[in-house]
């Protein structure tokens, strides 16, 4: 796997962007701490690198708010004209604006007042909803979507959006039984199903707290033992490997397990618009042990779960969340992972039987295609070396490079982005594809990899270089562009291909010969940096090592000649990696309790983008984004539909600001982060769209686009894209395989599920972080041989003052270079002077918090 040319050019902005989708006359209701209140839109504003919403509620109050605020929408409820009319200010003073606004208050409360009469009217039918949508399964969880429950609640007016908006009010109102997405809901409009299991334990659990039942006190009793026995453990293997063992002389009675579930269960992501069933008996069952001062929240209920050996002292929460669908078995141990190895394989041998069908008729789930269809028009690149630039044991190999001199065009070059083939064998129709198109992405973790096909049909057939090292041709997808000597693109081309001549090689032994120096990397809690030089290869011929030469050169051209405005900052983070890969977390299936010892080996760096776009990885993520700007290209040429990734250029108040920022920029087009922050630009979330669009952080131009195509193994997307090119090449005059109606419900999906990985990713990699910062200050920086980067912490405010009226506290987000984090700075003092964007603060740690959101508490020394 190569390094995403999403990785290189791709990065978050210093502060995340927020736009809304959300038109003017559309009725929202608005939540926040579990408060809620019905708007109107009446249009948008730019504040701090934000589009907020402006909405006026049936008081006549105007607020502002963001898309995440919103629970439910209903577009086009009050006609555009008098929205318009009723202008954005806070304080009209036109006429024209408060007629209107009278108007659409008025308006609004005729609107409230349907709302609560449809409300009235279910009443309590709104109980008998849960035994009709609940799975059948009654462990798993089940989904209904407001407009399936308004079937089958409502007989007052059930077809008006005022009854969608009661039943939703109803839905809301039971979070015992219904579960608000955590985020999409707004778009989604459908309610999580807990299942009967979880909903019979809490109501177990719920009803022994009420009233004092012996059975509880005895648990707390065993359990006090158990916290105290794995606090001395932790404590005896500090420096230890990770272990685990099982506890015999632990033993739960059926209603004391039943207790432990709930405890397990409740430790999960939630929205604060919705009350937690779970806060009160979690809060009473943990302070009942009399073993922690801590305030109870889901910080401290994931130590009661390690404590009470339910979770190991290392345990991931990111990859625990319900919305990525991970397998957290072992692959070894895993029922699913099993039955999909034994697919592979019977679908494999299924390829050399004779009765298996042909690809012109109808396969079934788990049939294979039985020949290469493009076969007859494969182009052989006969013995064209193609390089394979990769980490040095990376798990999948989907791409590589070669370069094609031409002999009558002095200067010039072809250079061919070859992309392993698995639509080769794999159909859209197989059960393998419709699991990658639910997983949506292979998900990279600290601790372990999930990956998005089965390892074992990766490793036989699909994984690049795999099918050539036998002797046999290798079935490739080539995006082909010619390259002058200037670095222009003068010609570009798609084809089916064979590539017979695969040679890998990692990123550290190509710099070796590209005469590229080494990049340090700091390691904040180690003595000095490290530059991980990887052994050059010494195999490598001297034809071998002009090309790579010659396409760096050629990369280096394409380059310099790109006249993109783009910009890339450099925000050094925190990338912790684990020698002992796959470190499983917890399994609640053990039939007995588990003790846990040690903790696992990491190292701590922190690196910026300038790490990545360095030396070869720089290079072969050139190459990989103009095979994915040829794929556009190729689809347009063809009046084929296809999904494009495009993002617009920022947004400024004033012109200025985007100038400066402009100017600031280095010649390798890096600006300083806290300029862009104090300039107060807007950077429009990536989007997907069926037109070519511009990519301003690629570089690409409006009427160009760009289509991912260069991950395969890795990404569903490019499973699209491969299946639409190779039908359209075999059947020039047909209808595309996806229409533009489902390519466009795929783009929908793929932005839900791109947002959960997003999220997930970033919580994984700073809960990592803050467990090791969190062992450093309590055992490690006793270490008088090593530095203690934590004695003299300087962070730079990234966040404008935000005031805490319920802990009259002041807060800033603050980020920390020294170490790659971002925290939150706080004062007691609500009255604290403002601290300007930028500003150095000298800080220390107040607290970390691994909860389901880690978080990193500052204070001011």
């Amino acid at each position: 796997m190569s390094p995403s040319e999403d990785d290189i050019a791709e990065v978050d902005a210093p502060s995340s962007s927020q736009s809304t989708t959300i038109q003017p006359g559309a009725l929202v209701e608005l939540r926040r701490n579990t408060i809620a209140v019905y708007a109107v839109v009446l249009g948008t504003a730019f504040y701090e690198r934000r589009i907020l919403n402006i909405s006026m509620t049936s008081l006549g109050e105007v607020i502002q708010h963001t898309d995440t605020d919103t629970c439910f929408e209903i577009p086009n409820v009050l006609p555009r004209d008098l929205i318009l009319r009723s202008g954005t200010s806070t304080n009209p003073s036109k006429r024209t604006e408060i007629m209107a606004r009278v108007e659409v208050v008025k308006r609004m409360r005729e609107i409230e007042k349907e709302i609560m009469k449809a409300y009235n009217t279910i009443g309590r039918q709104s109980r008998s909803l849960y035994p009709l949508v609940k799975a059948r399964d009654p462990n798993e969880w089940g989904s209904v979507s407001i407009a399936e429950a308004v079937k089958l609640l409502a007989h007052y007016r059930p077809d008006h959006y005022t009854t969608l908006l009661a039943v939703h009010k109803h839905l809301m109102g039971r979070p015992h039984e219904f579960v608000a997405d955590f985020t999409s809901h707004r778009t989604a409009q459908a309610f999580a199903v807990r299942p009967q299991s979880h909903v019979n334990k809490l109501n177990r659990v719920t009803d022994l707290l009420h009233r004092e039942d012996p059975i509880l006190m005895d648990f707390v009793t065993k359990a006090r033992g158990v916290i105290e026995s794995s606090r001395r453990r932790a404590l005896e293997s500090w420096h230890e490997l990770p272990t685990r063992i099982d506890a015999g002389v632990v033993h739960y009675t059926t209603d004391e397990l039943v207790i432990i579930d709930v405890l397990r269960q409740a430790f999960r992501r939630k929205r604060s618009t919705q009350v937690d069933p779970y806060q009160t008996v979690v809060s009473n069952i943990i302070k009942k042990f009399d073993c922690y001062d801590e305030v109870v929240d889901d910080s401290l209920l994931r130590q009661v779960l390690v404590d009470l050996g339910e979770f190991t002292p290392w345990e991931d929460n990111a990859s625990r969340r319900r919305e990525l669908g991970l397998d957290l078995l072992p692959e070894d141990k895993s029922p699913t992972a099993i039955a999909r190895n034994e697919l592979v394989k019977n679908s494999l041998s299924s390829l050399s039987s004779v009765s298996q069908k042909s690809s012109g008729g109808s396969l079934g789930p788990h049939d294979f295609y039985s020949h290469d269809s493009l076969a007859h028009i494969r182009h052989d690149f006969g013995d064209l070396p193609v390089y394979v630039v990769d980490d040095m044991g990376a798990e999948e190999l989907d791409d590589g490079v070669s370069v094609e001199k031409i002999p009558s065009e002095p200067g010039s070059a072809w250079v061919h982005v070859h992309i392993a083939d698995p639509t080769s064998i794999l159909p859209p129709t197989h059960a393998l594809s419709e699991q990658a198109r639910r997983l949506g992405f292979t998900s990279y973790f600290i601790h372990r990899t999930w990956p998005m096909l089965p390892r074992s049909l990766m490793y036989e057939k699909l994984s690049l270089g795999t099918v050539s090292k036998t002797g046999q041709p290798e079935p490739v997808m080539t995006f082909s562009f010619k390259v002058d000597k200037e670095g222009d693109i003068t010609d570009w081309t798609v084809k089916a291909g064979l590539v017979r001549k695969v040679i890998s090689i990692d990123y550290d032994s190509v710099d070796q010969i590209l005469g590229v120096a080494p990049m340090p990397r700091p390691r904040p809690f180690e003595s000095g940096n490290t530059t991980d030089i990887g052994i050059a290869r010494t195999s490598l011929s001297p034809s071998h090592r002009e090309d790579l030469e010659r396409l760096n050169k050629i990369s280096m051209l394409m380059r310099h000649r790109s006249t993109s405005q783009a910009y890339n900052y450099v925000i050094p983070r925190a990338v912790l990696s684990l020698s002992q890969k796959p470190l499983h977390g917890a399994s609640f299936d053990h039939p007995k309790p588990l003790q846990y010892r040690g903790f696992p080996q990491l190292t701590y760096e922190v690196l910026s983008q300038q790490h990545v776009e360095y030396g070869s990885r720089l290079m072969v993520a050139e190459f990989m984004k103009f095979a994915c700007r040829v794929a556009s290209r190729w689809f347009s040429a063809r009046g084929v539909p296809m999904l494009r990734r495009s993002s617009k250029a920022p947004i400024a108040l004033h012109d200025l600001a985007l100038e400066e920022l402009e100017a600031s920029r280095d010649v390798d087009g890096y600006v300083d982060q806290y300029i862009s922050l104090r300039s107060d630009v807007y950077t429009p979330p990536v989007e997907y769209t069926l037109t070519p669009g511009m990519h301003w952080n690629m570089g690409v131009p409006e009427g160009e686009g760009y289509v991912r195509v260069t991950s395969p193994l890795r990404r569903y997307g490019d499973l699209v894209a491969h299946w639409q090119i190779k039908h359209a090449l075999l059947n020039e005059s047909s209808p595309p395989l996806f229409s533009p109606e489902w390519l466009t419900s795929y783009g929908k999906e793929l932005r839900q599920i791109e947002g959960h990985t997003k999220r997930a990713a970033q919580d994984h990699q700073k809960q990592w972080a803050l467990m090791y910062i969190k062992r450093w200050m309590e055992n490690g920086k006793s270490r008088s041989d090593l530095p203690d980067p934590l004695n003299c912490l300087v962070g730079r405010i990234t966040g404008s003052l935000k005031i805490d009226k319920f802990n009259r506290e002041a807060r800033w987000t603050c980020y920390l270079p020294s170490i790659g984090l971002q925290g939150t700075l706080i004062c007691d003092d609500p009255v604290h002077p403002n601290l300007p964007i930028g500003t150095e603060v000298d800080v220390k740690i107040d607290s970390i918090r691994l909860g389901i959101v880690p978080m990193l508490i500052l204070q001011q020394k």
